[in-house]
This record gives structure tokens, C-alpha cells and sequence, in this order.
């Protein structure tokens, strides 16, 4: 047997090191680390900011519209048939080949863009352009932390009610052993006994119904959070703490419409409708190009490339555009330009509109909730009295079994309504936040 310790020794020493990597690989999060890791690794968010790197790289390209080209170009000719052109002689159309049978040439391009007032607004619409995708993946980030935020306090309202249900499924078993002790010695009737056993029994399917939503909404977090789904997390923060975060601090705060990130996008997305219509109207002025070619050639029957046999040519030109007449089409983009800019005013008004009336209920809702909590806290504090009472009551033989069950029934309803109002209020605190254009705070 001694032979053998030295073996044991290291199998728990590995196993215990297994079980210790195993529970080191669990995450642990608050909700504010939570919503740190989702916006870091979320690929909605991720996306978001691909889609600023391009409109970035976007800003890159249109620069590069005005700044000088530079071009080189090589061309081999075999004229296998040399072209036949037609030449008077003595009177007679006589057909004569002409050319030569080898044609090499290289050739350096440069052209500019000199003047065009498209141009450089194309350029300041591209960095507004930007700046709009910039919006965008803020209300993204935005969008992001608030629904990790819902799903943590789903969870996090699954995790409480679980431990309550534990609580009172071993209080309520406890009481059950006694009865039954009682109902052996002759002291309790078996409908007793029974009535405890069923009431005990829709604890237990509660608490797996419970232990599934748990898994459920965990799993919702590690989705929207951009974990594996078999990576296992831990929720750290609890109820209690999060609620008095959540407490409103400003009396009457004010709303700020430039602070809310759809807003924004909206009015950026009007800001782009009025660069549109100026580059229609710019459409209309000249613009101004330039070019510059230097080229060599070299000819001949045969293929010779020294120094001798090339020749070179090289010219530079400017080049003036004038539009004169576009059929009306030009005009009509104008217009649709022109609706353009009406359509995303009367949105924005709309918006505006709609925003206010968001504040309104998003305020009524959260104070409402505020006082459903109280509410919910008072009538968990009365059931836990009557269940504590009644429960003293029967073991001491002046009360039923009937009174002792219809106490933990009301106790455990009235859990679960505290918890599910608390969750309410969370929520209507974000959704408040919101509303009013605030950061959120956690």
C-alpha cells in the first residue's frame, strides 16, 4: 500500500489542480464590467467601428481626387499587315502600306484636378460623412450597454429569486420532517403532512423552472457580451447595491436633444441633404483640368532599342469644362435635393416631438416604479411577519397547516413581486436616462 501513496499523492495533486484551472476559467462580472468587455468585444460595436475606419478611408480617397495623377504606360506594336491607304498616282487610285512593323512606346502621364467646386465639397461632405459614422457607432455603444444592462438585471433578478426559493424551500422542508415526526407519534393528521409534501413539491418545479430561466439568461449575457457559449460567467453584483445606484439624484433633470445619439445621426443626416443640394448647384460652374505627357517612340522593321531610334514628344494641356445645357436634368436633381432637405426637417421636427412625449412617460414610469418598490418592500416585510407569526403559531399548536401554507405561499408571491418591481425600476431608470440624453450611469 506505501508503494501506491506516491501515485495517489499525485493524482490529487492533479485533480486538484484540474478543478482549480476549471474554476479559474469562470468570468466573474459586475455589471459594469460587463458592459466594459461587451463593448470591447460585441460585433455589432466592433462593426461599428470598422464602418468609421472606412468612412476614414473614404475621406483618404476623395483628397486623392485632388491631387495630381501620375501615370506610366508601355505599348509593343507587330504590325503584321501594314495598313493599306490609298494614293492618286498618275490619275489611278493606287492602295500603298505604309508604317512600320515594329512600334515601341513609353509614356509618363500626369494630370490634375485644378479647380471644381464639386470637388471640394465632395471633400467636406466626406469628413461630415465620417463624423456621421462616428454618431452611428456612439449609438451603437450606446444601444449595446443598455440592452447588457437589461439582460444583467434579468439575470441578476433570476439569481435572487433562486436563493429566495432555496431559502424557502428549506425552511418549508425543515417544517415538513416535523410535522411528519408529529404524525408518527400520533400529534398530526397525514392531510397535514400532505398538504406540506404538495406545497414542497411546486417549490422544487419553481425552482428548476427558475434554474432554466437562469441558464436561459446567462446565456442571453454571454451572447450580447461576445463570450462563447461555453464559457461559464459569474454575475457578482446584487440587487440590493444596484438599486440605491439607481436612485434618481437630480430633482427635475433637463433634457438635452444634442445629447442623444439618434438625434444627432438625424441631424447630421440633414446636415449631408444641404451638401447634396450645393453640389447639384455647383454642377454648374466651370472646372478646370490639367495634363502633361512625355513620350518616347521608337519605329522601325526591325526590333533595335539602342539610343539612336527613339524619338520623343511631349506636350501640356489645360483643359476648361463649361456647362452650358443639361437637358433640365441637372435642375430636377436640384429638386429632388431641395424635398430632400423638407423631408429631414419635418422628421426632425417630428422627432423632436415624439422625444418629448418619450421623457414624459419614461419620467412617469420611472417614479411610478419608484413608488411600486415601496410599495413591494412593505408587503415583503408584512408576509414575512404573518409567515414568521404563523409559523410560531403552529409549532406551538395553535395554529393550522392550512394558515402556515397560505403564509408561504403570500411570502413567496410577495418575493417575487419585490424582485420583479425592482427589475421594473432598473429599467425605467435606464430608459429614463435615455430619454433625456444622459450618460448612463451604473
Amino acid at each position: 500500500m506505501q508503494t501506491n501513496k506516491p501515485i495517489l499523492i499525485l493524482v490529487g495533486i492533479l485533480f486538484f489542480s484540474s478543478a482549480k484551472a476549471q474554476q479559474n476559467d469562470t468570468l466573474s462580472f459586475t455589471i459594469v464590467q460587463a458592459i466594459d468587455f461587451a463593448i470591447a468585444n460585441n460585433a455589432d460595436v466592433k462593426n461599428a467601428y470598422a464602418d468609421v475606419a472606412i468612412a476614414n478611408e473614404t475621406v483618404k480617397e476623395v483628397k486623392a481626387i485632388g491631387i495630381p495623377q501620375l501615370s506610366g504606360q508601355a505599348l509593343f506594336q507587330d504590325n503584321l499587315q501594314k495598313p493599306v491607304f490609298v494614293f492618286p498616282v498618275n490619275g489611278v487610285a493606287t492602295p500603298i502600306r505604309v508604317g512600320n512593323k515594329y512600334t515601341t512606346q513609353t509614356s509618363l502621364n500626369l494630370s490634375w484636378l485644378m479647380l471644381d467646386g464639386t470637388y471640394f465639397l465632395g471633400l467636406k461632405a466626406a469628413k461630415e460623412f465620417t463624423e456621421m459614422s462616428k454618431r452611428v457607432a456612439s449609438k451603437t455603444e450606446t444601444d449595446v450597454k443598455i440592452d447588457v444592462a437589461k439582460t444583467y438585471f434579468m439575470a441578476l433578478i433570476a439569481k435572487e429569486n433562486i436563493q429566495l426559493l432555496n431559502t424557502s424551500y428549506e425552511t418549508l422542508n425543515a417544517t415538513l420532517k416535523e410535522v411528519t415526526a408529529l404524525n408518527k407519534e400520533g400529534f398530526a393528521e397525514s392531510l397535514d403532512v400532505d398538504r406540506l409534501q404538495l406545497q414542497l413539491n411546486n417549490l422544487d418545479i419553481s425552482r428548476r423552472k427558475l434554474n432554466d430561466q437562469s441558464v436561459i439568461a446567462l446565456g442571453l449575457l454571454k451572447a450580447k457580451m461576445g463570450i462563447p457559449q461555453e464559457k461559464p460567467i459569474k454575475i457578482t453584483d446584487d440587487i440590493a447595491s444596484l438599486n440605491q445606484k439607481f436612485l434618481l439624484n437630480e430633482s427635475d433633470p433637463n433634457l438635452n436633444l444634442n445629447a442623444r445619439t439618434d438625434y444627432q445621426i438625424l441631424k447630421q443626416q440633414h446636415l449631408l441633404n444641404e451638401y447634396n443640394l450645393k453640389r447639384y448647384r455647383y454642377g454648374k460652374y466651370p472646372n478646370l483640368a490639367g495634363a502633361m505627357v512625355y513620350q518616347q517612340s521608337n519605329f522601325g522593321e526591325t526590333i533595335d532599342y539602342s539610343t539612336n531610334n527613339w524619338f520623343g514628344n511631349s506636350f501640356m494641356a489645360l483643359q476648361l469644362n463649361v456647362p452650358i445645357f443639361s437637358g433640365f436634368a441637372n435642375d430636377a436633381k436640384i429638386q429632388k435635393a431641395r424635398i430632400e432637405i423638407i423631408k429631414s426637417e419635418n422628421t426632425l421636427k417630428n422627432v423632436e416631438n415624439y422625444i418629448n412625449l418619450e421623457v414624459s412617460q419614461t419620467k412617469l414610469q420611472y417614479l411610478r416604479s419608484l413608488e411600486y418598490v415601496e410599495q413591494q418592500k412593505e408587503n415583503l416585510e408584512l408576509a414575512t411577519r404573518i409567515f414568521n407569526i404563523t409559523s410560531i403559531k403552529y409549532k406551538e399548536g395553535v395554529g393550522s397547516n392550512l394558515e402556515l401554507i397560505t403564509a408561504n405561499q403570500d411570502l413567496k408571491t410577495s418575493q417575487t413581486n419585490y424582485l420583479n418591481a425592482i427589475y421594473d425600476l432598473l429599467v425605467a431608470k435606464l430608459d429614463y436616462q435615455v430619454a433625456i440624453g444622459q450618460t448612463i450611469k451604473l
